[in-house]
């Protein structure tokens, strides 16, 4: 401890060094300041500006716009360009393409004779520019058009024909590495427009790809994809295009991420879904973290990227992007920042059940028996393969109500099925019908119609029980504490059966496992042990196994084992598993509303029993030590008839710990666009989608004009309730606008502080660009 002072005082002297050498505040506490609010470039159309999010082009980064020819994306930077010169800023424009009208641009709101502009002649020569002028400090924004015509000085020199494979995409990694530091430290936006091409062979998904290789695509803080969709008229004539510019961000999933689609009961890769461009449906959450079924609208391919990794307790992997945001106890967060003891959302519980009965519970049942431990690979007779006379005694009762006979084979281990004559064999109907004949146990699924919302919990539970009397097992952990698990060579079958206990709000987890390393089953007295790779569905957590125990039929041989377990087992013995715990935001606004109800430790220890905790300890003890438990805050909901406890409750995630954060890898990337939720389960983790609230804008370009900034002011208006639009009529705070978006248009133009006052009121409805209302920092004191 003596050393103490010493260590401070060399860190102090290091730190020191390095403000010297490369300027203050290189090195910093984290906590010496708060996060400064971004800094934006207003694009001109309020509605692309609320689709970015932040009110603007943020500057400081990289922003690629692409898009098809004579879509508008030099309009849309020209106005970019004009904005940041009307806050009193400098901008150049480095203009590849030879192509820029001054007139044009003068037209739109630059101020030309400020503009600086360079027009070079090699690819090596435009970046050497624009790398020299950022390092200046002294841009607001500078603009490349465009990428594509960034001609590498080998290929100008060279002859017709010559080959310069990857040679432009190597000089822009290797100038996007050079700038993106610089850029930062200036605050300097880089506005790279870019075109469009198509890839050859493509047969799956989009051929569309932009030039200039990958490292834009990885670099760029935000991609603009514009369109133009729409021509707008005046009577015959032509008077400008509406156009739709969708914001997409790389914040991905890395290949291989499996998503679960509830429709189907399928789960898919990642990268299956965007190269053949699924309409799959995805689990989604909304903003009171219930789970929903809704579509994937749109699909990204981003390119290979660096992606790291987040190992939960349990076993799921999730590797993505670090900006990608992931949805924790404390709300979202960028996956780069979570470490080890972070708590993520993942389902608690999903869909329920309905009434319907797609087929007799004992039906489903023998299904469960065949799915299990069946042949149903394609050759008749259907047989049944188990150690269990029970079991058999059973099947061979199924069947024998299908038009079918048993028949014991290989010692007794095998009861085939074959139709008796004269009869429909409906044990091969009910395989067909399902779709589970023709499959191979790799191969082998659980129908969909078991996944279907209306189907009932008893059908569902008799089609587990057939599964788990035949490939499931009951073990104890090395803590003595109980736990139960099915194992399978089908990947899918797995994650199937995990996805279909949590209609249960049992939870599990999938794993996979070698089977060279296990000790295999007895058979006759010989050990049996598969080579195939295998998969786990584990059920552990005292909470969990006791729902299984209640909600599938235990008569089995399997069932009779695990009763008697956990008629051994007392409190001690009990551990539950993460999902009992409400979330750590959740225990202030329950204790606040609980003391505002007047309920005391002892009121609430009395109403929830036995299975309360000390109310000696206070209120925090009696629902959970650490973080409140859900079972005890339900009976007290429910002893208090409580409306705001069972909303709390309602929530369908729980949270699982970040066991350990995987070192970086380099992966191909993807993302998908969710309809309205923009949420989704991935590898059974909450996370957001590529997509923002507000995932893309449409708005006006007149011809001469550029981006119509009323037209687009007036759509917003409308759309947020702001601005009333009757019949062809728009009014704004009982004031008539116009008739015709034209007339309302034009007034806009004429009043700019009707204009100004709409703008304001949109943006702070929506919470973005800055708030005018905050106290502005006081002066630095001047020393005279």
């Amino acid at each position: 401890m003596a050393q103490a002072p010493d260590r401070d005082k060399a860190l102090e002297l290091a730190l020191a060094q390095i403000d010297k050498q490369f300027g203050k505040g290189s090195v910093m506490r984290l906590g010496d300041e708060g996060r400064a609010p971004v800094n934006v470039i207003p694009t001109g159309s309020i509605a692309l500006d609320v689709a970015l999010g932040v009110g603007g082009l943020p500057r400081g980064r990289v922003v690629e716009i692409y898009g098809p020819e004579s879509s508008g994306k030099t309009t849309v930077t020209l106005h970019a360009v004009a904005n940041a010169q009307a806050q009193g800023g400098v901008a150049a424009f480095i203009d590849a393409e030879h192509a820029l009208d001054p007139d044009y641009a003068k037209a739109l709101g630059v101020d030309t004779d400020a503009l600086l502009v360079a027009q070079p002649d090699t690819g090596e020569q435009a970046l050497e520019i624009m790398d020299m002028l950022i390092r200046s400090n002294a841009l607001d924004v500078i603009v490349v058009d465009s990428v594509a015509a960034l001609v590498p000085r080998a290929e100008i020199e060279g002859d017709m024909g010559d080959s310069h494979v990857g040679l432009q995409a190597r000089l822009m990694s290797q100038a996007l590495r050079k700038i993106t530091g610089a850029l930062n430290a200036s605050g300097t936006t880089a506005i790279f427009i870019n075109q469009l091409r198509e890839k050859v062979g493509v047969m799956f998904g989009s051929p569309e790809t932009t030039t200039g290789g990958r490292a834009l695509k990885f670099y760029s803080s935000v991609r603009l994809d514009i369109r133009r969709i729409e021509t707008l008229k005046d009577g015959a004539d032509a008077v400008g295009n509406r156009t739709r510019v969708k914001v997409v961000k790389n914040k991905c999933l890395a290949e291989g991420t499996k998503v679960f689609d509830p429709v189907t009961g399928i789960t898919h890769a990642i990268e299956d879904i965007v190269d053949g461009r699924l309409p799959v449906h995805v689990v989604a959450s909304d903003k009171a973290r219930r789970l929903h079924p809704r579509p994937v609208v749109s699909w990204f391919d981003q390119g290979d990227q660096e992606v790291i990794g987040l190992r939960l307790r349990g076993g799921p992997e999730l590797w993505v992007t670090p900006d990608h945001k992931v949805l924790t106890e404390d709300g979202w967060r960028p996956a780069g920042e979570l470490g080890v003891g972070d708590r993520v959302a993942r389902p608690r519980e999903f869909a329920g059940f309905g009434t319907e009965e797609p087929m007799p519970p004992e039906h489903a049942r023998l299904l469960g028996y065949l799915i299990g431990d069946g042949y149903v690979g394609g050759r008749t007779p259907v047989s049944f393969i188990n150690i269990e006379p029970s079991l058999h005694d059973d099947a061979a009762a199924l069947a024998a109500d299908l038009g079918c006979e048993a028949r014991r084979r290989s010692r007794g281990l095998e009861v085939a099925f074959s139709h008796r004559k004269g009869e429909r064999n409906g044990v091969l109907e009910l395989c067909q019908k399902t779709g589970i004949w023709g499959k191979l146990a790799p191969e082998k699924q659980i129908p969909a119609c078991f996944f279907a919302p209306e189907t009932s919990a008893e059908v569902a539970a008799n089609l587990v029980f057939g599964l788990f009397e035949t490939d499931g097992w009951v073990g104890r952990e090395s803590t003595g504490i109980l736990r139960l698990g099915y194992a399978t060579t089908s990947e899918q079958l797995a994650h199937q059966l995990h996805w279909l206990l949590l209609r249960w709000g049992i939870g599990s987890s999938v794993r996979k496992r070698d089977p060279r390393v296990q000790r295999g089953g007895l058979i006759h007295g010989r050990r049996i042990s598969g080579r195939r790779p295998c998969w786990e569905v584990r059920v552990a957590g005292s909470d969990n196994v006791r729902a299984f125990a209640q909600n599938i039929p235990m008569w089995g041989p399997r069932g009779k084992v695990l009763i008697e377990h956990l008629d051994e087992d007392d409190a001690s013995r009990e551990r539950g598993s993460q999902a009992v715990y409400l979330s750590r935001a959740d225990s202030a606004p329950v204790l606040e509303h609980l003391a505002r109800r007047g309920v005391t430790a002892g009121d609430a220890a009395s109403l929830i029993g036995e299975r309360a905790g000390d109310p000696r300890g206070g209120m925090r003890q009696v629902l959970g030590a650490g973080r409140i438990r859900r079972d005890r805050l339900a009976r007290l909901a429910d002893a208090l008839d409580d409306a705001f406890l069972r909303e709390v409750l309602a929530e369908e995630v729980g949270y699982a710990a970040v066991a350990e954060v995987l070192p970086a890898q380099r992966r191909r990337t993807f993302d998908v666009e969710i309809e309205e939720h923009h949420t989704l389960v991935a590898e059974d983790v909450v996370v957001h989608n590529c997509a923002p609230p507000f995932k893309q804008a449409e708005f006006d370009m007149i011809y001469g004009h550029g981006i119509s900034k009323e037209g687009s002011l007036i759509d917003m208006g409308v759309e947020q309730a702001i601005v009333r639009k009757s019949g062809a009529w728009y009014t704004y705070e009982g004031d008539q606008l116009g008739q015709g978006k034209e007339n309302a248009r034009k007034f806009l133009r004429d009043n700019p502080d009707v204009a100004d006052e709409i703008e304001k009121r949109i943006k702070e409805k929506l919470g973005v660009g800055p708030k005018l209302d905050d106290e502005a920092p006081a002066p630095a004191p001047v020393d005279f």
